[in-house]
This record gives C-alpha cells, sequence and structure tokens, in this order.
C-alpha cells in the first residue's frame, strides 16, 4: 500500500474517531462505579449566542434504594497543567449532588449545571476577539468521591 494511502487512511480514522467522541449521545464512558453509585460521562458540543464549547457531561446514577448524597473534588488539568491540584482553598471545586432512590442526574449545556465540566471553546480562534490562546481540558479526575446516606 502507498504511503498516501496509509496517510487518508489514518486521518479518516482519526476524525472518525473525534466525530463520534463529540456527537454520539450514547456514548457513555464510565468514570467510576461501585455498589451505591455509577458516575459516567461523555463529551458534548454546546451552542450559544457567543462562544460555543465543549463540556464533559456527567451522569450519575443511585443504584440503592435509599436516599444519597454524593460529593467529590474535581482536579483538572488545562494544556497539562493542574489547575487546582495544590490549592489551599479546595471548596469551590467540591461538588455535592442529592439523589433520590434509584434516581439518574445528568449534566445539561445550561450555563453553571454543576454536572458538566468545560472542556475548550470550539470557535475559532479568529472569531474570539480578546482571545490569544484556547486552552484545553487534557484530564479530569474526581477525587475525595463521598457518598452519605440521607
Amino acid at each position: 500500500m502507498k504511503l498516501e494511502n496509509i496517510f487518508l487512511l489514518l486521518i479518516t480514522t482519526l476524525f472518525l474517531s473525534f466525530s463520534v467522541r463529540a456527537e454520539n449521545p450514547n456514548n457513555w464512558i464510565t468514570y467510576y462505579d461501585d455498589a451505591s453509585v455509577l458516575i459516567e460521562y461523555q463529551y458534548q458540543n454546546c451552542e450559544y449566542d457567543r462562544f460555543d464549547e465543549e463540556k464533559i457531561i456527567l451522569k450519575i446514577t443511585n443504584k440503592v434504594n435509599k436516599d444519597i448524597l454524593l460529593s467529590f473534588k474535581e482536579e483538572l488539568w488545562y494544556d497539562e497543567k493542574c489547575i487546582n491540584c495544590n490549592l489551599e482553598n479546595e471548596n469551590e471545586f467540591f461538588k455535592s449532588i442529592n439523589l433520590l432512590a434509584n434516581e439518574v442526574k445528568s449534566g445539561t449545556c445550561e450555563r453553571n449545571d454543576r454536572l458538566t465540566i468545560f472542556s475548550k471553546f470550539t470557535e475559532k480562534l479568529i472569531d474570539m476577539p480578546g482571545v490569544n490562546k484556547i486552552v484545553e481540558l487534557t484530564k479530569f479526575e474526581l477525587k475525595k468521591i463521598n457518598i452519605s446516606y440521607e
């Protein structure tokens, strides 16, 4: 096979894998799973009046017949650098979610949704006046996951 054909096949495969990652609404990836809770996520493109974004949407499933309070701390890496790993005041990055027995909650593209994580702007840099560089989420972790029964 010629080098050009191999290159074309590689580019096509890469393009399709990114398209599936961002566009498939049923492409949930398991992040955490135990007897009480399932935490999944997916990438989603969110369109706004100004500056469209890619976000990570979290879906949390309460697997028990009791109400629970789930709490965790987000650690976020943008362009390979953790922005909140060693903060003195971690409270800003702690989230608490109440779930009724057997309830499922999912994030949405709504602004300030507690079940989303900003990934990157999807606009072209030239279309974003005042922005010099588009940073991208390269890693996230949910730390100190705690489940308490209500």
